[in-house]
């Protein structure tokens, strides 16, 4: 039942042509998860052979990652569902949304902590100056 390799070279050959711009956040992080669970599938596939007992472990194996899978999708929608905003986007757009919420609410700007410069000395905090 296995695959010919040189014919699942063409087809790879193929599709990697395309490029895929995937979206950030919850959708974009389903979206590598889905295309990595039909890869996986794929190869399951493609490896498939006269042995029960292999057949059976990569069968196995594939359930275990798709149940994996549902459990991890599932519980991301919910909370997408829960907190849209949080679930499409990440990092500096993350940070720059909640400011323009603040800002439409009426609420003072959101201010974030003060990152040290790496290249000054820092003071050394130690127990002893802490009184501990």
């Amino acid at each position: 039942m296995s695959a010919d390799p040189p014919q699942m070279q063409e087809i790879f050959r193929q599709l990697g042509g395309r490029r895929v711009k995937l979206g950030q956040g919850v959708v974009g992080k389903t979206s590598r998860a889905t295309l990595a669970l039909f890869g996986l599938w794929a190869i399951i596939f493609c490896r498939l052979s006269d042995s029960p007992l292999l057949d059976t472990v990569l069968l196995g194996g594939g359930v275990i990652c798709t149940c994996a899978y549902g459990w991890w999708v599932h519980r991301t929608q919910r909370f997408a569902a829960e907190n849209p905003g949080l679930a499409l986007m990440e990092g500096a757009q993350l940070l720059e949304y909640q400011k323009w919420e603040a800002g439409i609410k009426g609420l003072p700007a959101l201010n974030s902590p003060i990152i040290p410069d790496p290249e000054k000395s820092q003071p050394l905090i130690d127990a002893e100056s802490q009184g501990a």
